[in-house]
């Protein structure tokens, strides 16, 4: 279940890479039907991997740089058409920002409720958006409405972050695993109980 839990994170990465390449190669519906496919595993991974306690510092890093890859991504290659999406993609590396200097401080973070809220308002609005660039759906109103939602949602998920990990201990140097060998790097990225350690 481990294995089959990354396996879906990091074939979601692997597939937002791809978008670039699919956009003008393949048909406007098989290109939103696979993102809307894409959005969904970000919460069958999530879900599986706490059902069958299967967390892993792997899984947890993979799926934040996922979906930051599948956001940045598709906003970047529509922003020719929908210009409200120039925001989204502020608050998308803003939140970036904020977790890459609180990991760099020794601090993790499981997704908190804002988080997972905004992970879907972006996710509906890229949607729409997609259903507005090709012309599917001509509707810009609902996705400037679903951008400006995106966006407060950011500032909120911006916020709580900061509020929580600030007030989260680091884990002390001393505690933190030395990586010397393969075999130390295999069991930071995929021991459950060290991830749930670095977290809790």
């Amino acid at each position: 279940m481990k294995i089959f839990v990354n396996l879906i994170t990091t074939i979601r990465f692997i597939d937002s890479i791809a978008l670039f390449f699919l956009k003008d190669r393949v048909s406007s519906y098989f290109f939103i039907v696979n993102i809307v496919l894409i959005f969904l595993t970000d919460s069958i991974d999530g879900i599986c991997a706490r059902k069958f306690k299967v967390q892993t510092m792997y899984g947890s890093v993979m799926d934040a740089i996922a979906d930051k890859a599948l956001c940045i991504i598709l906003i970047i290659m529509s922003l020719e058409r929908i210009d409200s999406f120039v925001y989204i993609l502020i608050g998308e590396l803003a939140i970036a920002l904020v977790n890459v200097v609180f990991k760099l401080k020794g601090k993790n973070a499981k997704s908190r409720k804002f988080g997972k809220i905004k992970m879907w308002a972006i996710s509906i609005t890229i949607v729409l958006g997609y259903l507005n660039y090709f012309g599917i759906f001509n509707f810009m109103l609902a996705v400037n409405i679903g951008s400006a939602i995106t966006l407060i949602l950011q500032i909120f998920t911006i916020m709580d972050y900061i509020n929580y990990l600030r007030h989260k201990e680091a884990i002390p140097k001393n505690d933190r695993k030395h990586i010397k060998s393969l075999k130390d790097l295999t069991y930071v990225l995929f021991d459950t109980e060290y991830y749930l350690s670095t977290v809790e």
